[in-house]
């Protein structure tokens, strides 16, 4: 699943006849950070992920292959089609490189909710550093911590979330999703993204 992200995202620019210049300028993102995405150089951010999806008029889920003609029938996913499988995986190092997303309604093209489960690997310190990494964008989200502990960096808020613990908020507020213990964790997240 990794590897095709970026050829969707080309293809559904090529599609909507956008060129790189015109969809790295709608989106507020570098031409050259986009090329690197569309040629599976590098994985990008949530976030992005969401900007390049709006820029294009697609739902998100579209960017990992969740298309096709409206669908009323449910969707499982097997714990075993998705623990070893990523939808995506962030490689921009300081902003989302310790995020891996599991996409859990993949086969369901009509959703208006992503379902991810995302695991959070240790190691994130200091709410001063992660000002500046903190992302916004246009929706909801509703954490609940699965495994482990996590932090939650919500404009100037801070919350300790542990297992069974959750929140709901507004993604247009800065936020930052950190791990600052030495074991991982695991958080099933439902985000809200109007199309």
């Amino acid at each position: 699943m990794l590897a095709i992200i970026g050829q969707i995202i080309r293809q559904l620019r090529e599609e909507n006849g956008i060129t790189i210049e015109e969809l790295s300028e709608r989106a507020g993102i570098d031409a050259d950070k986009l090329a690197k995405i569309e040629n599976n150089q590098a994985n990008p951010s949530l976030g992005i992920l969401i900007r390049l999806s709006r820029a294009m008029g697609a739902k998100l889920g579209t960017l990992w292959g969740g298309k096709g003609e409206e669908e009323r029938a449910a969707v499982v996913a097997r714990k075993s089609e998705v623990e070893n499988h990523p939808a995506f995986v962030g490689n921009e190092a300081e902003r989302s490189g310790h995020l891996a997303f599991y996409a859990l309604a993949q086969g369901k093209a009509d959703r208006h909710m992503e379902p991810l489960i995302v695991d959070v690997l240790p190691g994130r310190t200091n709410s001063g550093a992660t000002a500046k990494l903190r992302s916004e964008h246009s929706g909801e989200e509703f954490l609940y911590v699965l495994d482990g502990e996590v932090t939650l960096y919500y404009g100037d808020e801070i919350h300790q979330l542990e297992a069974g613990d959750s929140i709901y908020y507004n993604s247009v507020v800065p936020h930052f999703l950190a791990n600052e213990t030495a074991a991982p964790a695991r958080v099933l997240a439902m985000l809200y993204t109007p199309y």
